[in-house]
């Protein structure tokens, strides 16, 4: 092809001008704006300011918030998933009651589903998350808070079991954790716990997965259960579930002491 059958390059000038960015569908922006509503609301029931069957009422919220209550049916959909809230007929949304028997079962699912998870967590781990792991372990002992001791306890057990590559197992995991959350803020602000016990506990866990040691989903059975042990106690039910904390405990109850 010659020069002259050449077609020339359009210039910069004449060029046609690239399209601004599209902003967020409406959709997109409300659903950003009921996940904050959902966050405000969470710290809200696991600190204990809105207690079980504590009536959320859409108007108020949208006022306070200064929102529509379109987010905020959202934000209430996303805490019902959780296992925080509930959606009852005639009442609207309350925020959700939990049993001891509930409370129990919680802790035997965790104690099944993190055995599992840090079993292959810890045969997949690099280096890296090894430094990750006590990253989030020291944190816990540089805050000296108990007050924030759930939140940093669940840190350090993520940081454990992300290696597993099991994001939607860890997900459902997170979710046990917050459900009972806010009666272990309780048993770690009444009970007496003390923050070196749970530094304590979480050093022989880190050293155990640190050593791909095979007794280490055991150990975290005894961490798990201990920890259900002394909640319930402190709530009001025997941990064996019989009219005295001197019967015989059932098998899923071990003799440790430190929260999880």
């Amino acid at each position: 092809m010659n020069q002259a059958d050449a077609k020339p390059r359009a210039s910069s000038a004449s060029a046609k001008p690239r399209k601004a960015a599209a902003r967020p569908a409406a959709g997109l922006m409300r659903q950003t704006m009921g996940a904050q509503v959902a966050e405000a609301l969470r710290r809200r029931i696991i600190g204990g300011e809105l207690a079980g069957g504590f009536q959320l009422r859409q108007e108020q919220l949208a006022a306070e918030f200064g929102i529509s209550k379109v987010p905020v049916r959202e934000a209430l959909n996303l805490l019902e998933a959780e296992g925080l809230v509930t959606q009852q007929f005639h009442r609207g949304a309350v925020v959700a009651g939990i049993s001891l028997e509930e409370i129990k079962q919680n802790f035997e699912l965790r104690d099944l589903i993190e055995g599992w998870l840090v079993g292959l967590a810890c045969a997949r781990a690099t280096a890296e998350d090894v430094k990750e792991a006590s990253r989030r372990a020291a944190a816990i002992g540089k805050s000296r808070d108990p007050a924030v001791l759930p939140r940093l306890n669940w840190e350090f057990h993520r940081a454990l079991y992300s290696p597993a590559g099991k994001d939607h197992v860890l997900d459902h995991v997170h979710k046990l954790h917050l459900r009972v959350e806010r009666f272990v803020k309780m048993q770690v602000q009444i009970a007496g716990i003390h923050v070196d016990d749970v530094v304590s506990e979480d050093a022989e866990l880190l050293d155990l997965y640190t050593r791909r040691d095979p007794a280490l989903p055991a150990a975290l059975h005894r961490h798990i259960i201990g920890s259900a042990e002394r909640l319930l106690e402190r709530l009001g039910q025997p941990p064996c579930g019989g009219p005295t904390a001197d019967a015989a405990a059932p098998s899923w109850l071990g003799d440790g002491k430190a929260m999880t």
